[in-house]
């Protein structure tokens, strides 16, 4: 199996497609799952309680760290869409 090289509160970003995360940890099966996860296909965090959302750990090669300025980006897009979600 491949080794993770994220760890858990790592926020990751796919540069091409956009994709963030919040690296919540890694299943023995080698996923990542996410605590948080945006797509920028439909613009918003997805619920990750609700789709269990996780990415096979091969991918990680796709994947960077955020910057400081990416990691407060999101954590406002993750404030916004929990906002939204209280309404």
């Amino acid at each position: 199996m491949v080794e993770p090289i994220f760890k858990k509160g790592d926020y990751i970003i796919n540069r091409t497609g956009g994709n963030m995360g919040i690296v919540k940890g890694v299943t023995k099966k080698g996923y990542y799952q996410f605590s948080a996860y945006c797509s920028p296909m439909f613009n918003k965090v997805k619920d990750v309680k609700e789709y269990n959302y996780d990415m096979q750990i091969n991918y990680q090669k796709f994947f960077d760290l955020c910057t400081e300025d990416e990691k407060r980006e999101f954590d406002k897009l993750i404030a916004e869409n929990k906002k939204k979600g209280e309404k």
